[in-house]
C-alpha cells in the first residue's frame, strides 16, 4: 500500500506540473491577463522543471524494472492471491467476513494491475491531462513547442558529455530524458522530427544500459522500441536488432576492458598522489582553490567512469548470459578496488576538504555574481522598464541574494530558476552563458560532494556478482604483491549494507551475518588456509635445507613474498575482525604442538621453526612446553608383567646402571625403563604388585627352562658335550688345566653346520638368546626390587625415628577420640609398620627363585643338565662375536638400522645374569671354574698378538697396515671378553649363599 500511495502521489505531481506548464505556455488574445503573463515568459525555458520531471520518471522506471526483474515477487504474489481465494471459499473457517474478503480480492487485483505488471511509468504518461474549460494540453501548440525545445536542450547537454572524458553522471539522467521523450510522444503524437529521433537513437547506442539501483539495470533500446513503436519503424532491421547490437558492444568491451582498467588505474593513482599533496606551493589563493576544485571534480569523474565500466561489463554479461574470463574477473575486482581507493582518498583528505569547501563555494559564488553584475548594472541604469526587463531585474537580484548565503538545495533551485529568467535577454554572450552554467554545475557538485562521492563509489551491485570473489581471492593469493588490495574488495562488499537495511521480509542483521560468513569462508579457504600450509612448508624446507629435498628454482616456480599477507592489518567483515596473522599463528602453534607430541625427539626442530617464523614472518609462536626427553612414568609394571615374554625379547639389560633399553623402534627414540619408572609405578599400584610380578616371572621361567632342557637333551648337543668333557678330562694336564679356545671356536662352527634359520641364526645363537631372555627376566626382578626399595625409602623418610615408632592407635585411645579416628590411626600404624619392615628387611627374590628351581635342576633324573658348564665357553664366544657385530653397526648405520631387522644393541648383560643364574641352579660354579676359561682366552689373545708381531717384521708396508688392523681387532676382542668377565663376575655375586 505504501508503494501504491507513492505511485499515486507521483501521478498527481506529474498532472500538476503539466497543468501548470500548459497554463504558463499557451497562446491567447492580447487582452487576456493570462496571455500577458505568458507573453512575459515567452523566451524563458524552465529546463530545471523538465529535468525534475525527468527525475520523477526515472523513479517510476526504477520501480517498474525492480518489480519486473524480481521473479520471486510475482511468484509470491500469485501464492498470496491463491491463499486469499482459499480463504474466501470458506470464510467462516478463518473467522473472516465475506464482504471484507471481496474487498481484499478486489484490492489485490487492483494492486497487481497498478504495480506488478511493469506499467507504472506507462500508466503515468497515459493518464488524462486535458481538463476542458480549465487546461488544454494536447492542443496547446505553445506548450508543445516549449516541451520539445526543452527535450532538445537536455539532449544536447547530455550528448555533448556522454562518451567524453569529461562525462560525470550524465548517463543517470538519460532514463529521465527517455521518459520525457516518451511522454511528449504520448501527449502530442508528433513523429515529424525524424532527424532528432535518429540522433536520439545514435545516442542510445553509446548507452547499452543504465544501472538504476543496486542490480536493477535498464536498457534504453528496449524502452524506446516498446514505448515509441511509431518512431522505431524508422529503423532498419539491423539497427532494430538490439541483441546483435549488444553482443557487438560486449565484444568490443571485452577486447578493451583490461586496457581501460589499466588506464584508469594509472590515472587514479596519479590523482591520489596529487590529492595527498597540500598544494600550498602556489602563491595565489584563487589558483589554489581552482586547483582543489578541479581535483575534487576529477576524482568524481574518475569514480563515475570506473563505476560505469564495472556496471556495464557485468550487466551485459548477465543480460546476454556470456561467461567471464578469469582476466576479466581480476579487472572487475580491480574496478571495485579503484572505487574504494577513491572513496578512502576523499575520506583521508576530509579535513583539508572541509576546511576549503566553504572557500570553494564562495569563490564560485563570487564568479557567478561577477558574471551577473553587468546585467544588473545595465538594467538598474535604465529609466524605462518593460515587463520583461522588470522580470529579469528581479531575477538577477534574487540570484544575487541566493549567492550571498549557504548553497542549500532550496537556494540552488531558486538560483537555477532565476537564471532561466535572466538568460532570456540577449545581453549575455553564449560563451558567458556557458561559463555561468559550468560554474553553477561546479557549485552544485561541491555542495553535494559527500553524497556524490558515496553514490559514485557505491559497489553494492558487487553483491549480486559475488560468485567471482573466491576466484579473485585465489588470484590475489598467487600474486602477494597485491595483498593490500584485499581490504578494498572486502570494503566494497560492505556497500550492500544500506540495501540490506531496507529489507522488510527478513532481519537485515541475518543478511549481514550470512554474507559475512560467506566472505569469511571464501577468504579462509582461498587465502588463509593455503597461506598457513605454504608458510609451514617454507619453514620446513628452510630448516631441512641440509637434507636432500627438491631444489626450488625461483626462475621456474617464482617467488611468493608471503609476508605481504602476514603484515596485513585485521580485515573487518561485517562487524567481525579477521586477523590473518592470528590465524597463521594459531595454525602453526596447533600443528607444531600436535606433531611434537607424536615425535618428542623433534622438539629441537620445531623450536628452530618457531624461531625462524619469528625472524622471517614476524610470527610470535607459543612455546609448546613439552618434555624433550623420556617421560618419568615410563612403561607400567602391570603392562610389563602381563607381557613379560615380549618385554625380555624387546629390551636389553644393563647390569651396572640397572636400566632396560629398547632394542628397536619405529620412531627416532628408544624407550628406557629404570628404577625411577618402576618406583613411580609401584607408588601407583602399591607394593603388592611386586610379589605378583615375581609370580608372573616364575611362570615365564618355567616355560623357558623347559626349552632349555630340551636343547641340552638333544642327541647332537649331548653327544658333543660328552665328547668335550671326556677330551678335557683326558688332556687337562697337557692343556695346563685350561679349556682350549680353539675347541670353543670349533664347537660354534660344528653347531652352525647343523643348520641356520632364515635370519642366519644357528642353534647355539638361539640357545644364547634363550639364556639372555632368562637373564633379562632376572634383571627385571632385580629392577623391581630396587624400585620397591626406592619407593619405600621415599615414603618412610617422613618417619623421624625408625627405631622408636610411636603407636598412633594407643595415643588416640588414650585421648578418647571418636571410633572413626581410632580406625584411621590403626590403619596408619599398619601402613607405617609395613613400610618399616620392608625397608629394614627387603625381600630376597633371587634366593627365592634359586630355591624354587634348584631341587628340580639337581635331580638325578635331569642328568643331561649336568653338562651345561661345558657349553658355557662356546656360548660366551658366541656372545662376544654377537656383541662385537652389534657395536660395529652403531658406527656403520644402514638403511634398516634401528628396525626389527637390525636392532640397536650396545649392552646385553641379560646373558651374563642368565649364565650365572643357571650355573647356580645346577651348582656348577666350581665345575666351570675348573675350566679356567677366561685365562685360556687371555692366553690365546696374547699368543695371537705375539705371533702377528713376529711375522709383521718380515712383511711389506701394505702388509704391515693389515697387521695393525688385525692387532686392533684382537685387542677389541680381548677388551669385550674383559667387559663380559666383569659383568659375569658381578652377576655371580647376586647368587652367592
Amino acid at each position: 500500500m505504501d508503494l501504491s500511495t507513492l505511485v499515486n502521489r507521483g501521478y498527481s505531481i506529474v498532472r500538476n506540473i503539466v497543468s501548470q506548464l500548459a497554463a504558463l505556455y499557451q497562446s491567447g488574445s492580447s487582452s487576456s491577463p493570462l496571455a500577458i503573463y505568458s507573453a512575459s515568459f515567452k523566451n524563458v525555458h524552465l529546463q530545471t522543471v523538465f529535468e525534475s520531471l525527468g527525475n520523477l520518471f526515472t523513479t517510476l522506471l526504477t520501480l517498474d524494472e525492480a518489480i519486473v526483474q524480481n521473479t520471486a515477487l510475482a511468484t509470491a504474489w500469485g501464492r498470496y492471491i491463491r491463499m486469499a481465494k482459499n480463504i474466501k471459499g470458506d470464510p467462516a473457517r478463518y473467522g473472516q467476513a465475506e464482504d471484507n474478503l471481496w474487498q481484499l480480492e478486489k484490492l489485490l487485483f487492483s494492486l497487481k494491475g497498478q504495480l506488478l505488471d511493469g506499467l507504472i511509468f506507462q500508466n503515468c504518461i497515459e493518464q488524462e491531462f486535458d481538463f476542458p474549460g480549465l487546461v488544454e494540453v494536447k492542443t496547446n501548440k505553445a506548450f508543445k513547442t516549449e516541451f520539445f525545445a526543452n527535450i532538445k536542450g537536455i539532449f544536447s547537454g547530455l550528448a555533448a558529455r556522454i562518451g567524453e572524458t569529461s562525462e560525470n553522471n550524465q548517463r543517470d539522467r538519460f532514463p529521465g530524458l527517455c521518459g520525457l521523450y516518451a511522454f511528449y510522444m504520448s501527449l502530442f503524437k508528433d513523429p515529424s522530427d525524424k532527424t532528432f529521433f535518429k540522433s536520439f537513437w545514435e545516442l542510445q547506442k553509446k548507452i547499452p544500459l543504465v544501472n538504476l539501483y543496486a542490480n536493477v539495470s535498464w536498457f534504453p533500446g528496449d524502452f524506446i522500441q516498446r514505448l515509441l513503436p511509431s518512431m522505431s519503424k524508422l529503423l532498419s532491421r539491423s539497427e532494430a536488432d538490439l541483441v546483435a547490437q549488444r553482443r557487438e558492444q560486449l565484444k568490443m568491451l571485452d577486447k578493451d576492458f583490461a586496457a581501460q582498467v589499466r588506464h584508469f588505474y594509472l590515472q587514479v593513482s596519479k590523482w591520489m598522489v596529487r590529492m595527498e599533496s597540500n598544494l600550498t606551493n602556489r602563491a595565489d589563493i584563487w589558483e589554489i582553490m581552482n586547483t582543489r576544485t578541479s581535483l575534487l571534480t576529477q576524482g568524481l569523474v574518475f569514480a563515475n567512469h570506473v563505476s560505469l565500466l564495472f556496471k556495464t561489463m557485468v550487466g551485459l554479461h548477465v543480460h546476454l548470459a556470456a561467461p567471464l574470463r578469469p582476466s576479466d574477473v581480476r579487472a572487475l575486482c580491480q574496478c571495485c578496488e579503484l572505487l574504494k581507493g577513491i572513496e578512502n582518498t576523499f575520506h583521508r583528505r576530509s579535513a583539508v576538504i572541509g576546511e576549503n569547501v566553504s572557500l570553494m563555494m564562495q569563490q564560485i559564488s563570487v564568479f557567478l555574481q561577477q558574471g551577473l553584475l553587468p546585467v544588473k548594472t545595465r538594467l538598474e541604469g535604465s529609466r524605462n522598464f518593460s515587463d520583461t526587463q522588470l522580470d529579469v531585474l528581479a531575477a538577477v537580484r534574487l540570484a544575487m541574494t541566493m549567492l550571498n548565503g549557504p548553497a542549500t538545495p532550496e537556494r540552488r533551485l531558486l538560483l537555477r530558476l532565476a537564471l532561466h529568467v535572466v538568460f532570456q535577454m540577449n545581453w549575455l554572450k553564449d560563451q558567458d552563458i556557458d561559463s555561468l552554467k559550468g560554474a553553477l554545475r561546479r557549485l552544485e557538485l561541491i555542495a553535494d560532494l559527500q553524497d556524490s562521492v558515496r553514490e559514485a563509489t557505491d559497489c553494492s551491485s558487487l553483491f549480486w556478482s559475488r560468485e567471482m570473489i573466491p576466484a579473485y581471492f585465489t588470484w590475489l593469493y598467487q600474486h602477494p604483491t597485491h595483498a593490500p588490495n584485499l581490504q578494498y574488495i572486502v570494503a566494497a562488499m560492505h556497500d550492500v549494507i544500506p540495501v540490506f537495511r531496507k529489507a522488510v521480509h527478513v532481519d537485515h542483521k541475518e543478511l549481514e551475518k550470512s554474507l559475512g560468513k560467506e566472505i569469511e569462508e571464501a577468504l579462509l579457504s582461498n587465502i588463509v588456509q593455503p597461506l598457513c600450509r605454504d608458510i609451514e612448508t617454507d619453514l620446513r624446507l628452510h630448516i631441512h635445507s641440509h637434507l636432500e629435498v627438491s631444489v626450488r628454482d625461483p626462475f621456474r616456480t617464482g617467488v611468493k613474498d608471503l609476508t605481504r599477507f602476514v603484515s596485513l592489518p585485521p580485515v573487518r567483515i561485517f562487524g567481525k575482525c579477521l586477523d590473518i596473522r592470528t590465524h597463521i599463528t594459531h595454525y602453526l602453534d596447533t600443528t607444531f604442538y600436535n606433531l611434537n607430541t607424536v615425535a618428542l625427539y623433534d622438539w629441537k626442530t620445531y623450536g628452530e621453526m618457531r624461531n625462524l617464523a619469528t625472524h622471517k614472518y614476524g610470527l610470535h609462536l607459543a612455546e609448546v612446553h613439552l618434555p624433550g626427553q623420556t617421560l618419568e612414568q615410563g612403561l607400567d609394571v602391570l603392562e610389563i608383567m602381563r607381557n613379560i615374554h615380549i618385554f625380555v625379547a624387546r629390551y636389553n639389560y644393563n647390569l651396572n646402571n640397572q636400566i632396560f633399553v629398547e632394542r628397536s623402534s619405529e620412531s627416532k627414540t628408544l624407550n628406557t625403563i629404570n628404577i625411577g619408572h618402576i618406583a613411580n609405578s609401584i607408588r601407583t599400584h602399591g607394593t603388592g604388585i611386586m610379589n605378583t610380578t615375581v609370580n608372573f616371572t616364575y611362570q615365564f621361567l618355567r616355560q623357558k627352562f623347559n626349552i632349555f632342557s630340551q636343547f641340552l637333551f638333544d642327541d647332537h648337543i649331548k653327544s658333543r658335550l660328552y665328547k668335550d668333557i671326556k677330551f678335557y678330562k683326558e688332556s687337562r694336564e697337557s692343556l695346563g688345566n685350561m679349556y682350549p679356545f680353539e675347541r670353543a671356536v670349533k664347537f660354534n662352527k660344528d653347531i652352525r653346520k647343523l643348520g641356520v634359520t632364515d635370519a642366519g641364526m644357528s642353534f647355539l645363537d638361539q640357545f644364547r638368546v634363550l639364556i639372555t631372555h632368562i637373564g633379562n627376566a632376572m634383571g627385571y626382578i632385580r629392577l623391581v626390587r630396587s624400585g620397591g626399595l626406592h619407593y619405600i625409602s621415599n615414603a618412610i623418610k617422613f618417619v623421624p625415628d625408625l627405631q622408636n615408632i610411636s603407636k598412633f592407635e594407643e595415643l588416640v585411645t588414650k585421648e578418647g577420640l571418636s571410633p572413626e579416628t581410632t580406625t584411621a590411626s590403626k590403619n596408619l600404624d599398619t601402613a607405617i609398620d609395613s613400610l618399616a619392615k620392608n625397608f629394614a628387611e627387603g625381600t630376597e627374590y633371587f634366593k627365592m627363585l634359586v630355591q624354587v628351581f634348584a631341587e628340580q635342576f639337581r635331580n638325578p633324573a635331569n642328568q643331561h643338565l649336568r653338562n651345561f658348564y661345558v657349553i658355557v665357553p662356546p656360548l660366551m664366544l658366541n656372545y662376544i662375536e654377537h656383541i662385537l657385530l652389534a657395536k660395529d653397526k652403531l658406527v656403520k648405520k644402514t638403511k634398516h638400522y634401528g628396525s626389527a631387522q637390525e636392532p640397536i644393541l650396545f649392552t646385553d648383560d641379560g646373558f651374563a645374569i642368565g649364565v650365572a643364574y643357571i650355573l647356580k641352579l645346577l651348582d656348577q660354579n666350581k665345575d666351570f671354574d675348573t675350566l679356567h676359561w677366561f685365562n685360556a682366552v687371555s692366553k690365546w689373545h696374547a699368543d695371537e698378538e705375539k705371533s702377528v708381531n713376529i711375522s709383521n717384521t718380515k712383511r711389506s708396508k701394505e702388509d704391515q697396515q693389515t697387521t695393525q688392523l688385525t692387532i686392533k681387532k684382537l685387542r677389541a676382542h680381548q677388551m669385550e671378553f674383559d667387559l663380559f668377565r666383569y659383568s659375569f663376575s658381578g652377576a655371580r655375586i647376586f647368587f652367592k649363599d
